[in-house]
This record gives C-alpha cells, structure tokens and sequence, in this order.
C-alpha cells in the first residue's frame, strides 16, 4: 500500500496534535491522588499505566485480528462517550454508538478497499470475519443514527449535534480515510479532551503544570514511537512501519487511557460537580 501526500500529513496530524491529548493523563492521575504518600502512588499508577500499554502491544502482536477487532469497538465507546460528554442528549446510549461509529464503522465500510490494506498491514493476514461483522453493524448504526436524529432534531438547542453528526457523515464519503479519521480525531475528539480537561484540572492545579507535563509526556511518548518506527523499518516499507506504529501505538495508550478517563476521572469529577450542587443548595 502507498500513502499519498494527503495521508502522511492526516499521519502527522495525528501524531503532533491529536496524540499530546492524552498526555495530560499524568495530571489527571495526580488529581485523583490522596495527598498521602502521593509521590509513590503516582510512581505505581505510571507504572500499572506502561504495562497496560505494553501488554495491549503484546497482546496485538500474538492476536492482532482479535485486537483490532477489540480496538475497534473501544475506540467507538471511547470516541462516542467524549462526544457525549460534550454535548448529553437524552438517550445515553444512542448517542455514543451513533457519534461514535463514525470512524469506527462507517469510515471502514464506505473506504473498504482502502481500509482493508490498513487492516492487513496492521494485522498481517485477512479480517473476514471482522468485515462481515462491520457490515452487520453498520447497518444496525445507520437504524441508530436514525433514532438519534429523531430525538434530537426537533429541539433547538440539540440541532448543532445532528449537524455535526450528518457533516461527519457525508465528509467521511467524500475524503480519504486517513484524512477523516484525524480531522475527526485532532479537531473534534481531541479538542474536547483538552478543554474538559482544562475545565475540570485548573481549580487543583497551574495552567503551567499542566502545559509541562503535556509536553513532556508527548515527547517522551514522540521519542518512543521514533523508535519503534525505526526498528519496523529496518524490517518493512516506510508506510508499513509508520501505519503499525501509529495504529498500534495508539491502541496501546487508547486502553490506559480510557480505563483513567471513562470509568474513573468522568465519574469522580461528574460526583464532585453533584457534591457542589448538593452543598449550595
């Protein structure tokens, strides 16, 4: 498979402003801290953070069609919580499966071809199975997409979310995958990380921190991954190596990372936000 011009720029998208938002996981780990013994439980979450990480690579490397399989349905949970998150509606559920299965779903059916040599890269062999599953999920998606937009067309102020929604849509027909997934990826899910987060950290630490240690966790986790590139290329073409790391780079921090900010931070910080209603009422 080649990459046009186009894709190693969607490529470099995603590493230079779509992965740093995950680098304030950091921060947020140490929000969540007791302030006994802080520094060593930091040093223990960092760590159970890395083995998590190594272990999805692991993992991948001795399953890779399961883990893509896998990585696919997280990064729909993923994607559509934030989008959620952002912008609730009244039908959780609904709203998750039907943001996010755009790039997760959609994206791969639509693109096929195009995708399906993504797919072998990462996986080495052929995903009959999965695609015969996205076929059938995606139709079960486009029923939800239409539930979704029933619910929430005819309120005004809900309105912007199905635009976003049909938008996503149609921009996914018309442009090459690797340039939706980071439009979506770097502009929309990205952007919404940053600003919850910066919402939610500023009252329990600096601006200053925070841009410190989002630096510095990019350029460890930049340093990383141009080390793992150089060791695939040595073994495989530029694309091939820039794809498996990128791909599987990202499921190996997406898993940490959901597991910190959809099941721990969203629910720790959506109590204090009710404890603070409770206390000024």
């Amino acid at each position: 498979m080649s990459l046009s011009i186009i894709d190693w720029w969607a490529l470099a998208f995603v590493v230079f402003i779509g992965l740093p938002h995950g680098a304030f996981d950091a921060a947020i780990s140490l929000s969540l801290l007791p302030s006994s013994k802080k520094t060593l439980r930091y040093i223990m979450v960092l760590i159970a953070y890395l083995l998590i990480a190594i272990g999805v690579v692991f993992i991948w490397h001795k399953f890779p069609s399961f883990s893509l399989t896998l990585f696919l349905i997280i990064s729909l949970v993923h994607f559509g919580m934030a989008d959620y998150s952002a912008n609730p509606t009244r039908f959780k559920w609904v709203h998750i499966i039907a943001h996010g299965g755009i790039v997760t779903l959609w994206l791969p059916v639509i693109h096929k071809e195009s995708v399906a040599e993504i797919f072998l890269i990462l996986t080495s062999n052929a995903t009959p199975f999965l695609w015969n599953a996205l076929s059938v999920l995606t139709l079960l998606w486009l029923v939800v997409c239409v539930i979704h937009m029933s619910q929430i067309w005819r309120l005004k102020h809900q309105q912007t979310i199905a635009l976003e929604l049909v938008g996503l849509i149609i921009i996914a027909w018309f442009i090459p995958p690797l340039a939706t997934f980071a439009l979506y990826f770097c502009f929309i899910h990205s952007r919404r990380h940053f600003v919850f987060i910066w919402q939610e950290l500023q009252s329990v630490t600096t601006a200053y921190m925070l841009i410190i240690s989002a630096t510095l966790l990019s350029l460890a986790s930049w340093v990383m991954g141009a080390g793992l590139f150089w060791y695939l290329y040595q073994q495989m073409a530029a694309n091939e190596a820039a794809l498996q790391t990128i791909f599987i780079g990202l499921a190996a921090l997406t898993v940490p990372h959901m597991i910190l900010i959809d099941f721990i931070f969203r629910p720790h910080s959506k109590k204090l936000i009710k404890n603070r209603h409770i206390l000024n009422g």
